[in-house]
């Protein structure tokens, strides 16, 4: 009896230390939820893109230079995209107005035959201050924004995925928007 103990406190010793040594390393060469085995992280550029924000009369554009990063060799819908994103987040001289609701959001720019189809949230209306000059600015703002980037050269206006008669009630949203020079503050 008393061998049978010994032996079966051996094999139960054997197993603990195996258990227990075993434990550190085991699944640590197994990739890990979310990971992606060999896979670099992308390479960023820093693009100067040209932003235009409104006046403080509501009269004029003013150019303001802003560097992004961006992944490199992104696509220009994705450039365009980014882009907005910053249109959207203002401007950074204090002199000068937003012309788009902080609240609205880019859902996707698409680029075909030079015309750039950007689809906001329905925030850029619903939470739009309004007015001619107001509505005026926030286009012109996008227009001549994108159609800086070579490959734009109209910009078609899209609320959740859908064409509007108008943003604010004053300006036909129906037609692509074309790059307004006028308007600009030399």
């Amino acid at each position: 009896m008393k061998k049978k103990s010994l032996v079966l406190l051996m094999v139960l010793c054997l197993l603990a230390a195996t258990a227990l040594t075993g434990c550190d390393s085991w699944g640590n060469n197994k990739p890990k939820q979310g990971d992606q085995p060999n896979k670099q992280e992308p390479k960023v550029a820093t693009v100067e893109v040209v932003l235009y924000f409104s006046d403080d009369q509501a009269q004029y554009l003013v150019p303001e230079k802003r560097n992004i990063s961006i992944e490199q060799g992104a696509s220009d819908e994705v450039l365009a995209a980014s882009i907005i994103e910053e249109l959207i987040a203002g401007p950074k001289n204090k002199e000068l107005y937003a012309t788009i609701p902080a609240e609205a959001k880019i859902l996707s720019v698409k680029i075909k035959d030079g015309v750039a189809s950007t689809d906001f949230s329905e925030e850029l209306q619903s939470k739009h201050w309004g007015g001619s000059a107001g509505e005026g600015m926030t286009l012109n703002s996008i227009a001549n924004t994108l159609t800086e980037l070579d490959s734009i050269d109209k910009v078609q206006l899209l609320i959740e995925g859908k064409k509007v008669e108008s943003l604010a009630g004053h300006a036909d949203t129906t037609v692509p928007l074309e790059r307004n020079e006028t308007i600009i503050k030399k």
